[in-house]
């Protein structure tokens, strides 16, 4: 799993493991979230990107699907 803390990007490689990967970087991020929430950002069918975001309120995730 990627250390990177305020910005995640996840390859995934099969949908099994897609939400358990999803879930593990949430956390991770939640773990550094002072003031803000997250956002998940669905590029393509296997690539997500996971930030640390102001727009987001803080508690919260929110999703944006680009397909």
């Amino acid at each position: 799993m990627p250390t990177t803390t305020s910005r995640i990007t996840l390859k995934v490689e099969d949908p099994a493991s897609r939400d358990r990967q999803l879930e593990q970087s949430c956390a991770l991020l939640r773990s550094e979230a002072a003031a803000c929430g997250i956002l998940v950002t669905r590029v393509d069918h296997a690539t997500f990107e996971l930030v640390l975001s102001p727009d987001v309120p803080f508690g919260l995730t929110h999703e944006l699907d680009l397909l």
